[in-house]
């Protein structure tokens, strides 16, 4: 029987990443392996715990009905800590918060594999590892920490805090069992840092039972809001910003669309709708060439049903493979991105499942063309991918390969 722990750091248990990508991925191992043990260690703020106290019950009786064991750890965070841009004197308070309870927590458990999800549990884990020689540690980054707070223009290469977090990164490379990689962009980039780590590729995954194409979903919603049955809709799904979703993108792409030679529109579902008007009113896109609606997560497959393409586009360069991107997949909807979006980019391009565009100053509109015209055969490519490769199912069954491999 293994005893595997899955740790958090202060993510909220409830919200749509977290509910996604760990508790319905734990919940379906646990349902895997009855004779395993399985913990979710979650740190989490102290004022959320007291505020929250009901919705932590509900949560540790859902996931214990799965053979999944909450432990909610109350952190003493400021209500306004925001971890994700943790400077390096935040660090030793991690630790000093992280390292006993875990230390203690893995003895009492007897824990064999502690997954850490993130950075910075990390420093506990490999301090906790020193100690106890039989415990086996896998990093999961999730996407590069340090990287992330430098194009978010948090820190600067120079900067004290980017510096140790890249001494610390290269740290959890190398004396972890096995990082988790969601794509080989991941795999190259860390192995520039530390070449002799161990990885495995485990991408994001979408629930395909949720994610589903549905024609008549579809005309219902493209009936309410007036989209003809032979409009092409370019979607996009997700937060818009400054530093990685910049709307100014999107707009500058619509103008270079205008001369398309097929009827379309572009249909946003963002909660940044305020943005979006006022980035595109100040490059002069007209109400009727887009719709935007901000949607409750269990509402997005719907209006995503509505869509023919799917865009993921970024004037910075990303080695990340955002969820909208599996999303769109499981959909059916073929993706347009461009060369800057690495992860987005190797999918498309090992599975043919969209169009990758060069440069966005120069775009070949009969690619578009094209690509529009051939996209029920490709909406088919789409969904088979996203079922055989990224659905949440495949990826539980990968983890636990992953645990069974490295506890041998």
């Amino acid at each position: 029987m293994k005893k595997i722990a899955y740790a958090i750091w202060l993510e909220w248990l409830n919200s749509p990443i977290l509910r996604g990508q760990v508790i319905e991925v734990l919940k379906k191992m646990g349902r895997r392996c009855p004779d395993d043990k399985f913990y979710l260690f979650a740190f989490q703020p102290l004022h959320r715990v007291i505020l929250r106290y009901r919705e932590y019950c509900i949560l540790s009786e859902e996931l214990k009905d799965n053979n999944i064991i909450l432990i909610t750890i109350p952190s003493l965070v400021p209500p306004k800590f925001d971890w994700f841009n943790a400077k390096w004197y935040m660090i030793p308070i991690i630790f000093l918060q992280s390292f006993p309870i875990l230390l203690l927590l893995t003895f009492i458990k007897k824990i064999d594999i502690l997954h850490c999800r993130s950075y910075p549990i990390m420093l506990a884990a490999i301090t906790i590892k020193k100690i106890n020689k039989n415990l086996k540690i896998i990093f999961d980054p999730r996407s590069p920490f340090p990287e992330e707070n430098i194009t978010a223009g948090r820190w600067t290469e120079q900067s004290f805090t980017y510096k140790m977090w890249k001494y610390l990164e290269k740290r959890y490379l190398e004396e972890s069992n096995v990082t988790i990689a969601i794509a080989n962009t991941y795999v190259k980039h860390f192995r520039k840092i530390s070449s002799q780590s161990s990885f495995v590729i485990v991408p994001n995954n979408v629930d395909v039972a949720k994610f589903i194409p549905d024609n008549r979903i579809r005309a219902n919603f493209r009936s309410k809001i007036g989209i003809s049955d032979d409009e092409i809709v370019f979607t996009y799904s997700g937060s818009l910003g400054n530093h990685w979703n910049n709307p100014k993108v999107y707009a500058e792409f619509i103008i270079k669309l205008r001369t398309l030679n097929i009827k379309h529109c572009f249909l946003f579902i963002t909660p940044d709708i305020k943005e979006l008007k006022y980035v595109f009113n100040q490059y002069g896109i007209k109400s009727d060439e887009y719709f935007a609606i901000s949607a409750d997560l269990p509402d997005v497959p719907k209006y995503l049903a509505m869509a023919d393409l799917g865009l993921n586009l970024m004037e910075k360069e990303d080695i990340r493979v955002s969820i909208k991107t599996v999303e769109y997949l499981a959909i059916g909807l073929p993706i347009i991105t461009n060369s800057k979006v690495l992860g987005a980019k190797e999918i498309i391009e090992q599975y043919n499942v969209g169009l990758v565009i060069d440069d966005l100053e120069n775009i070949d509109l009969r690619k578009i063309e094209n690509i529009a015209s051939n996209k029920d055969e490709l909406s088919l490519r789409c969904r088979e991918v996203a079922c055989r490769v990224f659905s949440t199912d495949k990826i539980a069954k990968q983890y636990l390969e992953i645990y069974n491999e490295i506890i041998r």
